[in-house]
């Protein structure tokens, strides 16, 4: 259970018009990106694959479809339910993200009893360094066998542009912008009522998130995410 609360704290990533390019997502009909969920260790526990399947236009609104498939540490798909599918708006270059949407992916694959909602987090395209953006949350029920029902409410506060740096994961190395944040989780029904986790996100225009990583409230690290394949 301690490791799903990590990965649920994590994860919280054509004819496409000019000011797409600037939206921290990508926005190519095909493009894809493998993601690594990676353990404190560095040593690799699954990934995600993200594919855009779809990209509608009116105005300066964009809604771009796309699905997500959650894959066990070989890279072969863990769910019996198939690839699940979402959608993400940018409007006039700010990006409306579904902060929910991984975490049903990772649930709906582990064949898990849950319910779940969640706010948005909308990041600008002319974001610059000491920028704040909103604060979010997430709410989630999970039935689990033996412990039975948790209920965990989470929110994110304090999102600040930290700057811009270069990064380098798997699939290369890129200019990102640095968001951190702090992830309070306040369950019911687990023996961890309350847990602090700081931690930060890198997003590149036209990609999304490249890398993140978490920490505890020590500043130990628990674990990170980095984007290993790319596709546009």
């Amino acid at each position: 259970m301690k490791r799903t609360l990590l990965i649920l704290i994590i994860l919280i990533s054509t004819a496409a018009s000019a000011f797409s390019n600037d939206a921290f997502f990508l926005t190519k009909v095909g493009a894809t990106q493998l993601i690594a969920s990676l353990n404190a260790n560095g040593k690799a526990e699954g990934y995600s694959l993200m594919t855009i399947k779809d990209v509608r236009e009116s105005g300066n609104d964009m809604i771009v479809v796309y699905t997500i498939q959650v894959l066990d540490k070989n890279k072969k798909p863990m769910d019996k339910v198939g690839q699940r599918e979402y959608s993400i708006k940018i409007t006039g270059g700010v990006l409306e993200l579904e902060i929910k949407n991984t975490m049903d992916a990772f649930f709906a694959a582990k064949g898990m009893n849950y319910s779940i909602a969640g706010d948005k987090l909308f990041i600008p395209s002319n974001i610059t360094t000491g920028s704040k953006m909103n604060d979010s949350w997430m709410k989630m029920t999970i039935k689990i066998p033996v412990i039975g029902e948790v209920i965990a409410d989470i929110t994110i506060t304090d999102v600040v542009c930290a700057g811009i740096e270069t990064v380098t994961v798997p699939a290369g190395t890129f200019e990102a912008c640095k968001i951190t944040q702090t992830t309070t989780t306040i369950t019911k029904g687990w023996i961890a009522p309350k847990i602090i986790n700081r931690g930060a996100t890198w997003y590149v225009k036209g990609i999304g998130m490249v890398k993140s990583v978490n920490y505890d409230e020590k500043g130990k690290l628990e674990s990170s995410s980095e984007l290993y394949e790319l596709v546009r």
